[in-house]
Protein backbone atom coordinates (compact mmCIF):
# COMPACT_ATOMS: atom_id res chain seq x y z
CA UNK A 1 0.00 0.00 0.00
CA UNK A 2 2.85 2.40 0.73
CA UNK A 3 4.29 1.85 -2.75
CA UNK A 4 1.21 3.52 -4.28
CA UNK A 5 1.22 6.61 -2.02
CA UNK A 6 2.79 9.87 -2.93
CA UNK A 7 5.94 11.28 -1.38
CA UNK A 8 3.80 13.94 0.30
CA UNK A 9 1.51 11.35 1.94
CA UNK A 10 4.53 9.40 3.27
CA UNK A 11 5.99 12.59 4.74
CA UNK A 12 2.64 13.39 6.39
CA UNK A 13 2.51 9.88 7.93
CA UNK A 14 6.09 10.25 9.22
CA UNK A 15 5.27 13.62 10.79
CA UNK A 16 2.08 12.16 12.26
CA UNK A 17 4.06 9.28 13.86
CA UNK A 18 6.53 11.77 15.38
CA UNK A 19 3.68 13.84 16.78
CA UNK A 20 2.00 10.73 18.20
CA UNK A 21 5.28 9.66 19.87
CA UNK A 22 5.71 13.11 21.40
CA UNK A 23 2.12 13.07 22.67
CA UNK A 24 2.72 9.68 24.29
CA UNK A 25 5.90 10.98 25.99
CA UNK A 26 4.06 14.08 27.22
CA UNK A 27 1.20 11.96 28.54
CA UNK A 28 3.62 9.64 30.37
CA UNK A 29 5.43 12.63 31.89
CA UNK A 30 2.14 14.25 32.92
CA UNK A 31 1.15 11.09 34.81
CA UNK A 32 4.39 11.27 36.81
CA UNK A 33 3.98 14.96 37.61
CA UNK A 34 2.48 15.84 40.96
CA UNK A 35 0.87 19.21 41.56
CA UNK A 36 0.65 20.46 45.10
CA UNK A 37 -1.01 23.55 46.55
CA UNK A 38 0.64 24.67 49.77
CA UNK A 39 -1.38 26.97 51.97
CA UNK A 40 -0.27 28.52 55.21
CA UNK A 41 0.36 31.70 57.09
CA UNK A 42 3.60 33.62 56.84
CA UNK A 43 6.64 31.90 58.32
CA UNK A 44 4.81 28.56 58.46
CA UNK A 45 7.34 26.64 56.37
CA UNK A 46 5.90 26.55 52.84
CA UNK A 47 9.13 27.63 51.14
CA UNK A 48 11.18 25.44 53.44
CA UNK A 49 9.09 22.42 52.43
CA UNK A 50 9.70 23.09 48.73
CA UNK A 51 13.43 23.59 49.33
CA UNK A 52 13.63 20.30 51.23
CA UNK A 53 11.83 18.46 48.43
CA UNK A 54 14.31 19.92 45.94
CA UNK A 55 17.24 18.71 48.08
CA UNK A 56 15.79 15.25 48.75
CA UNK A 57 14.21 14.42 45.38
CA UNK A 58 15.89 16.83 42.99
CA UNK A 59 19.40 17.52 41.93
CA UNK A 60 20.12 19.86 44.82
CA UNK A 61 21.18 23.45 44.38
CA UNK A 62 23.48 24.99 41.82
CA UNK A 63 26.42 27.13 42.89
CA UNK A 64 24.46 30.20 41.81
CA UNK A 65 21.52 29.18 44.05
CA UNK A 66 23.92 28.72 46.96
CA UNK A 67 25.38 32.19 46.45
CA UNK A 68 21.87 33.64 46.47
CA UNK A 69 21.06 31.84 49.73
CA UNK A 70 24.22 33.15 51.37
CA UNK A 71 23.12 36.69 50.56
CA UNK A 72 19.66 35.95 52.00
CA UNK A 73 21.20 34.63 55.22
CA UNK A 74 23.19 37.85 55.61
CA UNK A 75 20.05 39.90 54.97
CA UNK A 76 18.10 37.85 57.51
CA UNK A 77 20.78 38.45 60.15
CA UNK A 78 20.47 42.20 59.72
CA UNK A 79 16.68 42.11 59.49
CA UNK A 80 16.39 40.12 62.73
CA UNK A 81 18.92 42.27 64.57
CA UNK A 82 17.14 45.43 63.44
CA UNK A 83 13.81 44.02 64.62
CA UNK A 84 15.31 43.30 68.05
CA UNK A 85 16.87 46.79 68.22
CA UNK A 86 13.48 48.37 67.41
CA UNK A 87 11.84 46.11 70.00
CA UNK A 88 14.28 47.36 72.64
CA UNK A 89 12.90 50.87 72.11
CA UNK A 90 9.29 49.68 72.03
CA UNK A 91 9.59 47.44 75.09
CA UNK A 92 11.78 49.98 76.93
CA UNK A 93 14.59 47.49 77.52
CA UNK A 94 18.00 49.07 78.24
CA UNK A 95 21.24 47.81 76.73
CA UNK A 96 23.37 45.74 79.09
CA UNK A 97 26.46 47.54 77.80
CA UNK A 98 25.89 51.24 76.96
CA UNK A 99 28.64 51.01 74.29
CA UNK A 100 26.31 48.75 72.29
CA UNK A 101 23.85 51.62 71.74
CA UNK A 102 26.18 53.16 69.15
CA UNK A 103 26.68 49.78 67.46
CA UNK A 104 22.91 49.31 67.42
CA UNK A 105 22.33 52.67 65.75
CA UNK A 106 24.90 51.78 63.05
CA UNK A 107 23.32 48.35 62.44
CA UNK A 108 19.84 49.87 62.48
CA UNK A 109 20.78 52.42 59.78
CA UNK A 110 21.81 49.74 57.27
CA UNK A 111 19.41 48.91 54.45
CA UNK A 112 19.33 45.13 54.95
CA UNK A 113 17.89 44.52 51.48
CA UNK A 114 21.09 45.85 49.91
CA UNK A 115 23.39 43.57 51.97
CA UNK A 116 25.49 41.20 49.83
CA UNK A 117 28.42 40.50 52.18
CA UNK A 118 28.97 40.26 55.92
CA UNK A 119 32.25 41.90 56.84
CA UNK A 120 33.92 43.84 59.62
CA UNK A 121 32.99 45.91 61.52
CA UNK A 122 29.44 44.57 61.18
CA UNK A 123 30.38 41.03 62.16
CA UNK A 124 31.76 42.31 65.47
CA UNK A 125 28.81 44.65 66.00
CA UNK A 126 26.27 41.86 65.50
CA UNK A 127 28.22 39.49 67.75
CA UNK A 128 28.50 42.14 70.48
CA UNK A 129 24.83 43.01 70.22
CA UNK A 130 23.82 39.35 70.31
CA UNK A 131 25.70 38.94 73.60
CA UNK A 132 24.11 42.06 75.09
CA UNK A 133 21.76 41.35 78.01
CA UNK A 134 19.16 43.76 76.62
CA UNK A 135 19.07 42.06 73.22
CA UNK A 136 18.86 38.64 74.88
CA UNK A 137 15.92 39.82 76.99
CA UNK A 138 14.17 41.20 73.91
CA UNK A 139 14.83 37.91 72.12
CA UNK A 140 13.23 36.03 75.01
CA UNK A 141 10.21 38.33 74.70
CA UNK A 142 9.91 37.80 70.91
CA UNK A 143 6.29 36.73 71.23
CA UNK A 144 5.52 40.40 71.98
CA UNK A 145 6.67 41.55 68.52
CA UNK A 146 7.32 39.99 65.13
CA UNK A 147 10.66 38.21 64.79
CA UNK A 148 11.41 35.55 62.19
CA UNK A 149 11.77 31.98 63.45
CA UNK A 150 15.26 31.79 61.99
CA UNK A 151 16.56 34.70 64.11
CA UNK A 152 18.63 32.52 66.42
Amino acid sequence: MTCCTSEEAREQRRINREIEKQLQRDKRNARRELKLLLLGTGESGKSTFIKQMKIIHGSGYSDEDKKTFIKLVYQNIFMAMQAMIRAMDTLKVPYGDPANEEKASIVRAIDYESITTFEEPYVTYVKDLWRDKGILEVYDRRREYQLTDSAK
